[in-house]
């Protein structure tokens, strides 16, 4: 993309309902054209200037959208992002190519009958060529109403994702619900995610910044994801997933070790095994809430995740009362300068 941060809820804008369009062009069609009194036919010229402004309002508020979306969704995090937002089966990239071209139409049309307003005979025929084009502009939209609906919906779930720096690091903070990740997030970043002792209270991706020394990351609260295949997560736990497959330099694993945690430690350790199988970048396993179990407990705990996570770090944290916390940024940072080719 030509900008290396996209904040996307200033580039999109919403589409307009049927009825929206509908409405604005019916308001045309009675509102009065000024002309100055040198205008000769201005019957006709009034008829062609209405029909400019209906093309001129669909250009900017449809046409217009659909082409700066479809330049987002080159990006194929957006185009996942916008996808996932959709119905089972369907494509946002598919929906916008349709429309776009679908809506070429009501250029032509608008093209075909100013031309034929201004060599039209007298001001009847130019009434009912002008009642003829809005017909069959309305008759278009209406059409495809459904999916501009669709699309809407798309675009109203993109203008929710934060404005992530493709330039800068990305570190996704991963696990299930109820294991600490919002408060690790507010603990050593800029964000405050909402956190509460209710599962999947994060329902969007949270973007934090973290500033280490000379280096700065970005680091994202992500929704919990439970224990099963893609496929059979829900629309909250696919932007998760969506996040650690394409934007993640650095995944950051939550672990509760404690032995009455509601999902239990064997649910944990199926998911790290299932993202490991996901993802193609480094995991990091943290085991949150050591301040809660025996030694002995997270003991037990690192061992079992040592077998799934060879070599990789395992840090042992306290998010909430913020134990172990300078250790995890450190470990962290000098990874990504490292794997940047930076001097750790």
């Amino acid at each position: 993309m030509e900008e290396k941060t996209k904040c996307l809820n200033k580039v999109l804008r919403r589409l307009p309902k049927y009825s929206d369009v509908r409405e604005y062009v019916l308001r045309v069609s009675r509102e009065p054209i000024a002309l100055s009194r040198s205008v000769k036919k201005r019957a006709l010229v009034r008829y062609c200037r209405r029909v400019d402004r209906v093309y001129e309002y669909l250009a900017e508020n449809l046409l217009e959208p659909l082409r700066t979306l479809k330049k987002l969704l080159q990006v194929s995090f957006y185009s996942r992002i916008a996808s996932n937002a959709l119905a089972d089966g369907l494509v946002v990239d598919d929906l916008v190519g349709r429309l776009l071209g679908k809506l070429e139409v009501v250029k032509k049309l608008s093209r075909e009958y100013r031309s034929k307003i201004a060599v039209s005979f007298d001001v009847a025929e130019s009434r009912e060529l002008y009642r003829e084009y809005i017909g069959r502009v309305l008759s278009v939209v209406r059409r495809e109403s459904k999916y501009l609906e669709l699309l809407d919906r798309a675009i109203v779930e993109l203008k929710k994702t934060p404005c992530i720096d493709l330039s800068l690091p990305v570190v996704a903070v991963a696990g299930m619900p109820q294991v600490g990740k919002s408060t690790l997030v507010s603990t050593i970043s800029t964000a405050k995610p909402k956190s509460s002792p209710f599962p999947f209270t994060t329902k969007e991706i949270v973007l934090g910044h973290v500033n280490y020394g000379f280096i700065e990351l970005q680091i994202l609260d992500l929704p919990g994801i439970l224990d099963r295949p893609p496929d059979n997560m829900n629309e909250i736990e696919r932007k998760a997933f969506i996040v650690v497959t394409e934007v993640a330099d650095l995944v950051l694993f939550l672990v509760d070790p404690s032995e009455d945690f509601y999902y239990g430690f064997e649910s944990q350790l199926s998911l790290l095994k299932s993202l490991k199988q996901w993802v193609n970048v480094d995991i990091f396993v943290v085991i949150n809430k050591v301040d809660r179990v025996s030694p002995e407990r997270v003991d037990l705990v690192s061992r079992a995740v040592s077998e799934v996570v060879l070599n990789a770090p395992i840090l042992k944290i306290s998010a909430l009362k913020r134990e172990g916390i300078e250790e995890l940024v450190d470990t962290v940072v000098k990874y990504l300068k490292t794997s940047r080719g930076e001097s750790p």
